[in-house]
C-alpha cells in the first residue's frame, strides 16, 4: 500500500506569494458561493459551471481552478455535516497545489503561476526534512499535493510499502503515565511517560494566568498564547520520542502493531471534574497516530481492536479480574499480572497471535526501558 506523510518546511513569504495566497482565497470563496446558490455537490458540475467566469476574473494556470473547486466542496460538505446555517467562508491564507502546478527540487519548489511564468520559493529545513529530501533524491519517495500557508509549506512524501507479512505482533497499551508493549516472543517493553506531568504543570500555570486576565487582559492573552504553545509542543515532542522507541523496537524484530480502538472514548468520560480534566488532556490519539504512521513508513502493518474488557478480563479463562495491589489484578483461576500487560495479552489474543510461551502461568521476562535509553 501507499503511505503518505506530510513534512513541513519553513520559507520566507514575499509580496508575490502573498498576492497568490489572497487570490486563491478569493477563488475558494467564489466557488463556495457558486456551489451554495445552485446546491451543487458534484466536482464535475462545479468545475464546468465556474470555469468561464473564473477565466475572466483570474489569469492563472487552470489547475488553480481545479484545486479551488475541490477545497470549496470539501468546506461545504463539512459545513453541512455540522448542521450549520448559511455558507462557509475561507478566511485563512492557504492554497493546495496538485503535482501539475509545482516542481520540487529538494531545497526549493517552482510554482507554475501562469503559462511559461514561474514563481520560485527557497525552502528552509533541518535534519528531519533532510532525511526525506535524500530519500526522494534516491528515488525511494514521491511527492503529492502541496499545501502552502503564510508560514509553512507542507510537502507530502509517498512511499510504497508491503504491510502483509510481519514475523510477529506486538500489542501496545497507551496509558496516562506509561506505554506498555507486549509481543509473543515474549518481550515486555515499558516506557515511562511525562505527558501527565506536562499537562498538570501547564494546567496550573495557565490557570494562574487566567486569574490575571481580569486586571491585565493583554498581558494575560500574550502569556496564555505562549504557555499554551509550550504545552502543545512539549506534549508532541514526548509523543514523538515514545513512538520512535516503540517503532524502532518493532521494526528491529519485524513486528506488526496492535492497538486499542479508542475512538469516541472522550464522550464516555464522566468521573468527576478533577479526573475528567486529566483524561480529556490525555494524548492517546496523538501518540497512536505517531506510532501508526512511523510503523507504516517502516513497512509494519497496524491494526486496531475493540478495547472492551481488555484490562478487566483474564487472558487464561476469560473470567473477571479483581484488583490485587497497585496496578496488579488477579483471577479466581490463579493468574495474576500487571493490568497493562494483561490488556496487551488480550489484544494479542483478539488478534489471533499466539500468546507468549508460559505467559499465562509464569512471569514474563520484563524489559524496562527509560525515556532516554535507545533501543
Amino acid at each position: 500500500m501507499e503511505v503518505i506523510l506530510g513534512v513541513p518546511f519553513s520559507y520566507s513569504i514575499n509580496g508575490e506569494v502573498r498576492r497568490l495566497l489572497e487570490d486563491f482565497r478569493d477563488m475558494i470563496n467564489f466557488c463556495i458561493d457558486y456551489a451554495y446558490r445552485r446546491k451543487i455537490t458534484s466536482y464535475a458540475r462545479l468545475r464546468k459551471g465556474v470555469y468561464e467566469e473564473w477565466k475572466k476574473r483570474w489569469d492563472y494556470s487552470t489547475h488553480f481552478c481545479h484545486s479551488a473547486c475541490k477545497i470549496a466542496l470539501a468546506m461545504l460538505k463539512n459545513h453541512r455535516r455540522r448542521s450549520r446555517e448559511g455558507k462557509p467562508e475561507a478566511r485563512k491564507l492557504f492554497m493546495q497545489l496538485d503535482p501539475q502546478l509545482y516542481k520540487f527540487y529538494g531545497d526549493s519548489i517552482r510554482i507554475s503561476v501562469k503559462p511559461r511564468r514561474f514563481l520560485y520559493i527557497d525552502l528552509k529545513y533541518g535534519e528531519y526534512q533532510r532525511k526525506f529530501i535524500d530519500a526522494w533524491r534516491e528515488g525511494k519517495l514521491k511527492t503529492g499535493e502541496v499545501t502552502i500557508n503564510e508560514a509553512k509549506i507542507i510537502i507530502p512524501f509517498k512511499k510504497d510499502v508491503d504491510l502483509t507479512n510481519p514475523k510477529d505482533w506486538i500489542a501496545i497499551d497507551v496509558n496516562e503515565s506509561n506505554v506498555t508493549a507486549v509481543s509473543s516472543n515474549p518481550h515486555i517493553l515499558k516506557i515511562e511517560s511525562n505527558l501527565r506531568t506536562t499537562h498538570t504543570t501547564y494546567f496550573n500555570i495557565i490557570r494562574s494566568i487566567q486569574k490575571l486576565s481580569k486586571f491585565k487582559p493583554k498581558t494575560a492573552e500574550r502569556l496564555l498564547k505562549k504557555y499554551s504553545g509550550r504545552r502543545k509542543h512539549k506534549a508532541a515532542d514526548e509523543c514523538h520520542k515514545i513512538s520512535k522507541k516503540i517503532v524502532s523496537f518493532a521494526s528491529e524484530h519485524k513486528m506488526g502493531v496492535v492497538m486499542e480502538d479508542l475512538k469516541g472514548i472522550r464522550k464516555r468520560i464522566d468521573y468527576g471534574r478533577r479526573l475528567n480534566r486529566r483524561l480529556h488532556s490525555w494524548n492517546f490519539r496523538k501518540l497512536q497516530f505517531y506510532i501508526e504512521y512511523k510503523a507504516r513508513l517502516n513497512g509494519l502493518p497496524v491494526i486496531y481492536v475493540n478495547p472492551k474488557g481488555t484490562s478487566s478480563l483474564c487472558p487464561v479463562c476469560g473470567g473477571k479480574l479483581a484488583p490485587n495491589g497497585h496496578r496488579l489484578v488477579s483471577c479466581e483461576c490463579g493468574y495474576e499480572d500487571d493490568r497493562d500487560v494483561i490488556a496487551c495479552l488480550n489484544m494479542l489474543r483478539m488478534r489471533g497471535a499466539p500468546l507468549p510461551p508460559k505467559a499465562l502461568h509464569e512471569p514474563l521476562t520484563v524489559e524496562v526501558r527509560g525515556r532516554d535509553e535507545s533501543l
